[in-house]
């Protein structure tokens, strides 16, 4: 999980230039904090678990808050009330409240500031092979599912533009072709990255102005 934390903060660092304050939005037991922190920014976490907060203070000795995502007040816990980058590692699909969530996010971003979150890809294999089965099969608090190719339009909507898409999760085994030969499990892995059929996506966002 760290190394795939050193992944994500060297696309965050490209995309925003000078390391500056993270903001983690469900930070759990804070490994993406430590690779932010390794990277050379200055990293802050929420988490809704007690539990998680609890780990992150006394073990990796970071700051972070136990509270609900939407309602949290970084001035009077960190300091600060915007920061240079805020991140959602598979966390955005569990929010029904997603006109919330963004103004949210947009609150708490810099003019020119990174948002990047990861969650389940709505037009990957799994889903165009099955949409009911993925729709049904998917954990009961998951709300809300993206198509990664559809995003421009939700931008624009909360202030931001997008700067990158990164399909994740690339599992050949369940293209139907593969069980009846797996031995072109190689061949459909190119497949699956070259055309974006990734379970799982990342999504980059700059902040460019307010929610309309």
């Amino acid at each position: 999980i760290l190394d795939m934390g050193h992944r994500r903060m060297a696309l965050v660092k490209e995309l925003a230039g000078e390391a500056g304050d993270l903001l983690d939005l469900g930070c759990a037991l804070g490994p993406f904090l430590e690779a932010a922190r390794q990277t050379g920014w200055n990293p802050y976490g929420v988490d809704i678990s007690q539990s998680a907060v609890d780990y992150v203070k006394s073990k990796l000795k970071l700051p972070a808050l136990a509270s609900d995502l939407l309602i949290f007040d970084p001035q009077s816990e960190f300091g600060q009330d915007k920061f240079d980058a805020l991140t959602m590692w598979y966390v955005i699909e569990h929010i029904p409240q997603l006109d919330a969530l963004l103004n949210k996010v947009n609150s708490l971003l810099k003019p020119g500031g990174l948002f990047a979150f990861s969650t389940p890809n709505g037009a990957g294999i799994s889903a165009r092979k099955n949409q009911h089965a993925f729709l049904c099969d998917g954990p009961e608090d998951h709300f809300l599912v993206f198509n990664p190719w559809k995003l421009q339009g939700l931008c624009r909507q909360y202030g931001f533009k997008l700067e990158r898409i990164v399909v994740t999760g690339h599992h050949p085994e369940r293209f139907p072709l593969v069980g009846k030969s797996p031995s072109l499990g190689p061949v459909i892995g190119c497949v699956s990255r070259s055309a974006g059929l990734g379970d799982t996506f990342e999504a980059y966002w700059r902040k460019i102005g307010e929610p309309l």
